[in-house]
């Protein structure tokens, strides 16, 4: 079974991701932010990040950049929300700096679904 770590600052994100997640076979572990992330990607193996751009303490670029650091073959899922009227592109940069798929919020469950099949294939 594959282990997917969610890294969102938003509980009713995590949990109605896990819920799905769950549901359709897969280990599912949280946390609400990058610091927390790391500390469990050091801990348990993953085969795949979910992970907001927006979040307290470390965002989602700073830890794609961590994680591309030391893991480049690592499945990593970037979520943005809330930034349609940001200066800065956020969604761009996820990409520049190495994840693999990008979804804004509010994400559809098929098509996050259909994607996490596509990198863990």
């Amino acid at each position: 079974m594959k282990n997917i770590l969610i890294m969102d600052d938003d509980i009713s994100i995590q949990q109605l991701f896990t819920q799905f997640l769950v549901g359709q076979g897969y280990n599912v572990e949280c946390c609400s932010n990058g610091i927390e992330g790391l500390k469990k990607m050091s801990v348990f193996a993953f085969d795949l990040i979910i992970v907001d751009i927006m979040m307290p303490e470390m965002d989602g670029l700073e830890v794609v950049q961590e994680i591309r650091k030391d893991d480049t073959e690592l499945p990593i899922i970037a979520i943005s929300g809330g930034m349609r009227h940001a200066s800065m592109n956020f969604v761009s940069y996820a990409q520049e700096f190495g994840a693999n798929a990008i979804f804004e919020k509010p994400v559809s469950l098929a098509d996050l679904f259909e994607s996490v099949k596509e990198l863990l294939a």
